[in-house]
């Protein structure tokens, strides 16, 4: 039987989403819900995630498919597994899928999000884990760079090294950047911002690297205007940008047909 979840995880203390080939591997997403399966189904079970997430990254709603024994088909998997995760990773929801679902290679699209922190006067620790603490930011420059990450372009030049594709080219069908309420339980503070981005796919960090790009853009290091000739380069080396720090990102949402 095929099983289709949804999870839900903080990324912190894991190295990414993948079991790393090691002697002393790493604690991973993977990992764990593999070892959790194990110890329900009764045979090693192998299981698929819809993306494989960096070390440190989070998920709201990552999908996970994975076969389990026909003779495990009345049990409540998503309380089962719940019950011997680690308590920073849990299962929102199980149900039987098509024998032939793909967390992958059948999505549509996804969406991820990445969270900013301007203010610089304090940090509160609760959101240390969940933010890139970049300092104050014009907000306006960064709206003005967004239309130009729309659309189908090649990212090449936002895609970091590691992974071979057979495309660069990727269709972007949502970028936003919206500043969040302020939290009544700390001073006056600048608005935390959330950028969030849907597409078709995406390259190896590529969303890291548009909240880079987003955040010089907005120190003025980038020219909003100039973000269609860097693309064009499909260069990384041109693009005079960080790599986000991964603990303010998060899969938010998997779309399948």
């Amino acid at each position: 039987m095929r099983l289709k979840l949804l999870v839900a995880y903080v990324g912190t203390r894991y190295s990414g989403w993948q079991i790393q080939e090691k002697p002393s591997p790493p604690p991973t997403i993977q990992g764990e819900l593999e070892a959790a399966l194990r110890t329900i189904a009764g045979r090693s079970v192998r299981a698929y995630g819809s993306g494989r997430t960096d070390s440190g990254v989070h998920a709201h709603g990552q999908v996970v498919h994975c076969d389990v024994p026909d003779t495990r088909t009345g049990l409540d998997w998503r309380n089962s597994l719940n019950a011997v995760l680690p308590r920073d990773i849990r299962v929102l929801h199980a149900q039987q899928a098509a024998p032939d679902f793909h967390a992958r290679k059948d999505a549509l699209r996804k969406t991820y999000a990445y969270q900013l922190w301007q203010e610089q006067t304090f940090m509160p620790p609760q959101l240390t884990p969940f933010v890139w603490k970049c300092g104050p930011l014009n907000v306006d420059a960064m709206h003005e760079a967004l239309p130009h990450l729309l659309g189908r372009h090649d990212f090449a030049a936002l895609r970091n090294v590691g992974t071979d594709v057979d495309s660069t080219e990727r269709t972007v069908l949502q970028a936003e950047l919206n500043a969040m309420p302020p939290c009544e339980y700390y001073p006056p503070h600048a608005p935390m911002l959330r950028f969030v981005v849907t597409a078709d796919g995406f390259l190896k960090q590529m969303v890291r690297n548009m909240a880079g790009l987003l955040v010089a853009c907005g120190q003025g290091k980038i020219a909003p205007h100039s973000v269609p000739a860097l693309l064009a380069t499909r260069d990384r080396r041109s693009v005079p940008a960080v790599t986000a720090p991964p603990q303010g990102l998060a899969l938010v949402n998997v779309v399948y047909p």
